[in-house]
């Protein structure tokens, strides 16, 4: 035989021995994801949603018996999201400041609504009240998400003009591109 037909006939035997013996192989283990924190989870602009507020004349009473402005976060999803201390973040001074205030660890039901009181108080009570109050000529609200030291998303904002008492500014419908004001606010339930 000829180096070259010794060479043809090995390989033909090789190719023969590997098909004999694939069903015979162990397959190898899958490979699962390791699950991230559920916050950590596709965390991108429109995960919450701004969605409705007062900044002038509120008539919403808070847990301590007083009327003060507040706004209201939308999670769109059909499933719960838990915030967690340390990465969420409210401010009424734009993305220039976007970490003004950290929200504690909460979880917001799927299609549900928080409450944040925007009243100077800077505690967490049966409520959650920020360091800021809004102003009724106008600001720049923000959600913002803190991914490391050095980075994070913006994940919603809204900046607003000139306020009516009493009257809240939202989207509608929940979640929607659309602003409106109203005329009956609604904190914690769907804006009508």
């Amino acid at each position: 035989m000829t180096p070259l037909i010794k060479t043809l006939a090995f390989c033909g035997l090789l190719l023969f021995a590997v098909s004999c013996t694939k069903d015979r192989l162990p397959e190898p283990n899958p490979v699962s994801p390791t699950p991230l924190p559920n916050d950590t989870l596709n965390v991108e602009r429109h995960t919450l949603f701004i969605n409705e507020f007062v900044a002038r004349g509120s008539q919403n009473i808070n847990e301590f018996g007083s009327a003060e402005d507040w706004f209201e976060l939308f999670n769109p999803a059909f499933e719960p999201i838990t915030l967690v201390a340390g990465r969420w973040f409210v401010s009424d001074n734009g993305p220039e400041n976007p970490m003004k205030y950290e929200l504690p660890e909460i979880t917001i039901p799927s299609r549900g609504f928080l409450v944040i009181w925007a009243d100077n108080e800077d505690v967490v009570a049966d409520d959650i009240h920020t360091n800021f109050a809004l102003s009724a000529s106008g600001e720049h609200l923000v959600v913002y998400y803190k991914i490391d030291d050095n980075q994070g998303v913006v994940v919603d904002d809204y900046s607003y003009g000139q306020q009516e008492p009493a009257v809240s500014e939202g989207r509608f419908p929940d979640g929607g591109e659309v602003w409106t004001f109203f005329n009956l606010p609604t904190p914690g339930a769907p804006n009508q």
